[in-house]
């Protein structure tokens, strides 16, 4: 019988203690910020697991089904734009990943995801553990006819869409 290796048991352990919360606020939530939840609820282990990781398996790596899944159309358009960039260029304007507003989200810890006053915006707070830097990330999302779409996203870098927007010029 091959046994785990040891640190995979904090791992699983916390793992198991963040998934039951999050399926359960998930479940009761509906709107803007079920989405949100959703989103982390997928892509959580972006910021837990350490290695192996495949680096073709973050969010804004996924095909168009599944970016449509998350963000609107105009969002989409613009980070296959990059991507086309990024394969000819090198990295072009995407150089962190915007859903953890860091280029190494490792070790996230204490977050919170909380509708905002205006209905379109939603937050998700969290710490660093390594440094304890507490993040705040806005998302901004529209309606669209497939439900509500992420058509921003505002952390440190004042807003994803601006900077995928703007001109390339390598």
């Amino acid at each position: 019988m091959k046994r785990m290796p040891s640190y995979s048991w904090p791992l699983l352990a916390l793992i198991a203690a963040l998934l039951p919360a999050v399926s359960l606020a998930a479940e009761s939530l509906t709107g803007p910020e079920a989405l949100i939840v959703k989103l982390y609820k997928d892509y959580a282990w972006e910021a837990v697991i350490d290695e192996p990781v495949d680096s073709d398996a973050g969010l804004l790596q996924q095909p168009v089904n599944i970016l449509n899944r998350y963000f609107d159309p105009h969002m989409v358009s613009l980070i296959l734009r990059d991507r086309v960039c990024e394969e000819k260029n090198g990295i072009c304007r995407l150089d962190y990943d915007p859903i953890w507003d860091s280029q190494d989200p490792g070790g996230a810890m204490g977050m919170k995801i909380q509708q905002m006053a205006d209905p379109s915006e939603v937050s998700v707070d969290f710490i660093y553990a390594g440094h304890a830097a507490h993040m705040h990330i806005v998302y901004v999302l529209s309606q669209t006819r497939d439900g509500w779409r992420i058509s921003d996203i505002q952390g440190t870098t004042p807003s994803l869409r601006k900077l995928l927007e703007a001109d390339f010029h390598p």
